[in-house]
């Protein structure tokens, strides 16, 4: 984000806040957050990794269960609201695997 043209930046934060305002779960806004932070300085101090690993990684499992919820309980057709929920509660908790282990590496490898 550091590296982008304002005008992308100004994108990528409207479209976070169109989530943010769709999905009304305070844990998305924390792991957008941290999400814009890690972006903004990739750089993360070997020291603060585990607090942000631990973190990250408690917040996709709720995203796991809420996705398994609009999957089976709150289930509902393609294209409805809940059908969207689900979807991005699967996409976000994969995200934030990958970015978990990202984390993990470079904690492993101390930068």
């Amino acid at each position: 984000m550091a590296d982008e043209h304002p005008i992308e930046t100004v994108s990528i934060l409207t479209q976070f806040n169109d989530l943010t305002d769709f999905m009304q779960d305070e844990q998305l806004d924390r792991a957008l957050d941290l999400v814009i932070k890690c972006l903004n300085r990739p750089d993360i101090a070997a020291q603060k990794a585990p607090a942000l690993i631990v973190e990250l990684q408690a917040i996709s499992t709720k995203f796991s269960v809420m996705a398994v919820t609009y999957a089976t309980i709150k289930r509902d057709k393609a294209g409805t609201e809940n059908n969207h929920k689900k979807n991005v509660y699967y996409s976000t908790k994969e995200a934030l695997d990958r970015l978990v282990d990202a984390l993990k590496y470079s904690a492993r490898m101390g930068s």
